[in-house]
């Protein structure tokens, strides 16, 4: 069973300002996090999810509509809210990926989610790794059969000529991110029973700081791992490791109380942020930047998009959660 865990929601609430600045104007800004901003999650969900004195079916199937009830909710309203009940809207809410083509190999990529839509692929391949990520679990005896039939198989799809709905050719992978979570907390319990950095945290800032320079053109929604699928995981495992262990550090701080509340409203964040960055950017484009570089133009926007992005959806989250029938039917 899930335990809540103040530096958990902490991470989470890093993860998500940082996934928010990746969709801004400037994403460059959140580089030297770009291998481990999304696995974290994955890494934070397994971390937290052990519990096997329930069935693999029931398990599965809890993840799933706690997932599965907020996608289908968010994608209504944004298509209503973009007024757009394409035939390709439709079918990018059902395919679930950010288009169909992997960048670089067709002159159209394809977009498929077109309203505001395009973060929520994440939900519906969490879906799908929680059912790879309990295969595991539940045959643990044969964990490094698995976790290799997941390597090769992650390999194998690399070179697909379309993205596969769901994030089925991601999601090996991500379950991998995600029993990580679970090994490390069975090896490693009292790694953040402190605020003081275990000494495991020390070298693996060294390995992420070595493994930096492999992680260019990262972007898991389309199938990116940089130089190689083995540096990207070994980089978003030492990652989220760090960032977890950041996050310790600032419990019980004001910041850390903040951060906490904003990751315990990560999902509403991840689904509805877009319609406040679009709103962000026609705010940040009245700002007077005669005296600005272009570049200095940028960031500014796109720290007005992150903040906007955050409170919009954060409040928004409060709001659908004040009534106890709409929280339980979405959330619940």
């Amino acid at each position: 069973m899930k335990q809540r865990l103040d530096y958990i929601d902490i991470a989470k609430g890093l993860g998500i300002i940082l996934a928010v600045l990746s969709h801004t104007v400037y994403p460059e800004l959140m580089f030297p996090t770009l291998a481990f901003f999304v696995p974290v999650f994955f890494f934070c969900s397994g971390y937290t999810s052990s519990n096997i004195s329930v069935s693999l079916k029931d398990n599965f199937a809890r993840h799933a509509i706690k997932l599965l009830k907020p996608y289908l909710f968010f994608n209504l309203l944004l298509i209503l809210y973009f007024h757009d009940f394409s035939l390709r809207a439709i079918f990018g809410v059902i395919y679930s990926r950010y288009c169909l083509y992997p960048f670089g190999t067709e002159p159209d990529i394809y977009n498929l989610f077109i309203v505001g839509n395009y973060p929520m692929w994440f939900l519906t391949c969490m879906v799908v790794t929680y059912l790879l990520y309990y295969l595991i679990v539940y045959h643990s005896r044969y964990q490094y059969y698995i976790i290799s039939l997941y390597l090769i198989i992650t390999a194998m799809m690399e070179t697909l000529p379309i993205l596969l709905p769901w994030s089925i050719d991601t999601a090996f992978l991500m379950a991998i991110v995600m029993y990580a979570g679970t090994v490390f907390r069975l090896n490693f319990p009292d790694c953040f029973s402190k605020r003081i950095p275990a000494p495991i945290v020390l070298p693996l800032i060294v390995v992420y700081l070595l493994l930096l320079p492999f992680c260019n053109d990262i972007n898991l929604s389309v199938r990116l791992y940089g130089s190689s699928v083995i540096t990207y995981l070994l980089a978003a495992l030492t990652g989220s490791v760090l960032l977890v262990a950041f996050s310790r550090l600032l419990q019980d701080s004001f910041i850390g109380r903040s951060l906490q509340h904003i990751g315990h409203h990560s999902l509403t964040i991840f689904c509805i942020e877009i319609p406040f960055l679009l709103w962000a950017k026609q705010l940040a484009g009245y700002i007077p930047s005669e005296s600005l570089s272009e570049q200095s133009t940028l960031i500014v926007t796109a720290i007005i998009q992150t903040i906007i992005g955050i409170t919009g959806g954060y409040l928004f989250s409060l709001l659908l959660h004040r009534n106890k029938w709409i929280e339980k039917a979405i959330f619940h």
